[in-house]
């Protein structure tokens, strides 16, 4: 199996929280990426998260791309199911849209978070 891999970096995440009660708390995170690797170019993507009592979260998403792939320029939509748990943020997701090639439609990748704000990602190609 073929697969697409690179990294990004967390450039902003602006959270707040919705709702609070009894060590449960639902919040909405606006996240600014920057892409390289087999995908360049940046992102704003939007996680609702729900936090349990103990800190870790479950989260869904949906996340636009401006980027290039194999050299060709234009958008990815990306829908994440993920979540955090002890300080590691994971994520499956699956491209949704995209005017880049039509062929990316429908792959699905994920990624782990790492330090300072950088995850790798792999994208699965069928």
């Amino acid at each position: 199996m073929q697969i697409l891999t690179g990294q990004f970096q967390i450039k902003d995440w602006q959270e707040t929280t919705q709702s609070e009660n009894e060590g449960l708390k639902r919040s909405l995170a606006k996240v600014k990426l920057e892409y390289s690797g087999a995908i360049t170019g940046s992102s704003e993507l939007q996680y609702l998260l729900s936090y349990q009592a103990d800190g870790s979260a479950e989260f869904v998403g949906f996340e636009t791309i401006q980027a290039s792939v194999n050299d060709i320029s234009g958008y990815l939509i990306l829908r994440h199911l993920g979540q955090f748990v002890n300080s590691v943020a994971s994520s499956q997701f699956e491209i949704i849209q995209s005017s880049i090639d039509d062929n990316l439609i429908g792959l699905k990748g994920d990624f782990t978070s790492g330090e300072n704000g950088v995850a790798g990602y792999t994208i699965h190609l069928n």
